[in-house]
């Protein structure tokens, strides 16, 4: 019997930030201030991109298209294209600084939020057009949702010490419903899909549930 090979890529130098895109098709490998982009299948690399800072986080479009960046330490953002090494966006939030990013599901659209959690930007890359929501509760994955048909945006928000979820509407992001939350200190939520969110203090606390639209 004929056994099966082994075929091993070169090694690559990284910092823990190693993400493949959605299609599984690229590989995304950060080293300090550099990204490297390959075909997962060959190791052929594609990209090999520098930036001014070291890379706190990345994160892929959901179309594979593009590569979102962020700078923690400048409060800077770079989006950039797979598809074409001169197409770049930059994004600095100045004073702000910068603790999470995040993409929209139309992937023409990306989410900084500031430190502190002072404020959520949404970018589009389109139009070039920016809109604010004020008191995001987390920084990282945490407290943001779509729903199903991705038509609405569920927000965590912390106001006065007590947690609220804002409803936006992804066309233009105008907030359309508001309502507090019955928890001491709220974790996360999830958007059924159903329309209901579930959001749950902890993992001995009652799980709540409401219908959103």
């Amino acid at each position: 019997m004929k056994r099966a090979g082994m075929n091993f890529s070169d090694l690559y130098p990284h910092t823990q930030i190693v993400e493949y895109s959605p299609n599984g098709i690229m590989l995304a490998i950060c080293f300090n201030t550099k990204i490297l982009v390959m075909e997962s299948l060959s190791s052929q690399i594609l990209h090999n991109w520098s930036f001014g800072d070291t890379i706190t986080q990345i994160q892929w479009s959901p179309d594979s298209s593009m590569i979102l960046v962020a700078l923690g330490k400048s409060g800077i953002a770079h989006v950039k294209n797979v598809s074409d090494d001169d197409w770049n966006c930059r994004i600095d939030e100045g004073t702000a600084g910068l603790s999470g990013i995040r993409w929209a599901p139309d992937s023409r659209h990306v989410m900084t939020i500031s430190n502190f959690q002072l404020r959520l930007t949404i970018w589009s890359l389109t139009d070039k057009s920016s809109s604010y929501i004020k008191n995001p509760k987390f920084s990282g994955d945490r407290g943001l949702a779509f729903s199903p048909n991705r038509e609405y945006m569920a927000l965590a928000e912390r106001r006065d010490s007590k947690d609220y979820i804002g409803i936006y509407l992804c066309k233009d992001w105008k907030m359309i419903k508001q309502f507090q939350v019955d928890t001491s200190d709220l974790a996360d939520f999830i958007w059924t899909k159903d329309d209901y969110i579930i959001v749950w203090d902890s993992c001995v606390e009652v799980i709540l549930l409401r219908k959103i639209v």
